[in-house]
């Protein structure tokens, strides 16, 4: 479905290309959804994926607005969602309760708190799993089985061919699967 998005995407960004603003929402109405489980899936703050996702969609604005062409408007928004990633990374420091409380943190709800602890829980637990695998392997296994693209699409995104991609995939499902079974969680 998405190469067929792209595709009309690329076929609009020729045929109008002084119409930048109307491409942008329409890779924000398309991908926003996307590139936001892109951000969670590795910074696992729902609040922070947001932010990343906002930062995503308006580095993507300055290109375009820039007169920029976008060859592959979903490789784009995802390489850019990556760099934020990174960025934040590289320029995040823990922060004191005191601060946290200066800038407006709250406690919340017991049954709210026990709910989000044992999604964390659960969480927790899967990251554990693929913390353990290589990172080409938990980025070929989040992006097929979170994002839900094909390996055809994955190939596309990190230029590399689908049989490598596909490989990556098998021995990461493979690996996943023989932890939960020595874990017993399955």
């Amino acid at each position: 479905m998405w190469y067929t998005i792209s595709i009309r995407l690329n076929i609009f960004m020729r045929e109008t290309p002084d119409k930048s603003e109307q491409l942008f929402l329409k890779l924000y109405d398309t991908y926003q959804h996307a590139i936001f489980r892109h951000c969670y899936f590795r910074v696992y703050n729902h609040e922070l994926a947001k932010d990343l996702t906002q930062d995503t969609f308006m580095n993507v604005w300055d290109y375009m607005s820039k007169g920029n062409m976008v060859k592959n408007p979903k490789a784009l928004l995802y390489k850019i969602a990556t760099n934020s990633i990174i960025d934040h990374t590289r320029k995040k420091k823990e922060q004191s309760l005191d601060r946290m409380e200066k800038d407006g943190f709250q406690p919340v709800a017991p049954h709210v708190l026990e709910k989000t602890i044992d999604s964390d829980i659960a969480m927790a637990k899967l990251m554990d799993i693929l913390n353990t695998l290589d990172d080409i392997y938990r980025e070929a296994f989040l992006l097929r089985y979170v994002e839900g693209l094909k390996p055809k699409e994955i190939a596309i995104l990190t230029e590399e061919s689908v049989n490598v991609i596909s490989v990556r995939i098998s021995r990461a499902k493979r690996q996943v699967t023989r932890i939960l079974n020595t874990k017993n969680i399955v």
